[in-house]
């Protein structure tokens, strides 16, 4: 079974001016706005001090510039993140195995053959159900994920 492709990340210095030009002049919608992260249908937006910090578990250093290898990631998730994982570890550059992020969400990056950062993720359908077998509340799940209490609420199927 296939790593399933979701969008593209494009790590920006200024969230809101770039949300400004995606809103405003692109006339694309979000459909989820988090801290520092907007995702749109087919791509997302990440303020990359935060991005950096999650990827490359660094400090904000400076930007990496519009040429920079660092300033865009490939998202793909799979279910089964340990597997894909297995699958991958010998055959890439592996920037980190797999972690979680602050959000609960598991995933693990590596480059591709040019260098530019790949991450393979759960699906959040599948963090908000594995907190669920822990026991925690719809509340409590959207509070650990920040995840839209009726993203959670679809999910647990009401």
């Amino acid at each position: 079974m296939p790593i399933e492709y979701r969008s593209v990340c494009i790590f920006v210095a200024d969230i809101d001016r770039a949300r400004a030009f995606y809103e405003e002049l692109m006339g694309q919608s979000p459909l989820h706005v988090l801290p520092g992260y907007v995702a749109y249908p087919h791509f997302c937006l990440w303020r990359e001090d935060t991005a950096r910090r999650i990827v490359f578990d660094e400090e904000a250093g400076p930007p990496a510039g519009p040429m920079g290898r660092d300033n865009l990631e490939l998202y793909f998730e799979d279910a089964a993140l340990e597997d894909a994982f297995e699958r991958v570890m010998t055959r890439a550059e592996i920037i980190h195995p797999p972690k979680s992020a602050p959000w609960g969400q598991r995933a693990f990056r590596l480059r591709d053959p040019d260098g530019h950062i790949v991450e393979v993720a759960e699906p959040m359908e599948a963090v908000v159900e594995r907190l669920r077998d822990k026991g925690l509340s719809p509340a409590e799940i959207t509070a650990a994920t920040m995840m839209p209490a009726e993203f959670v609420a679809s999910v647990l199927g009401g």
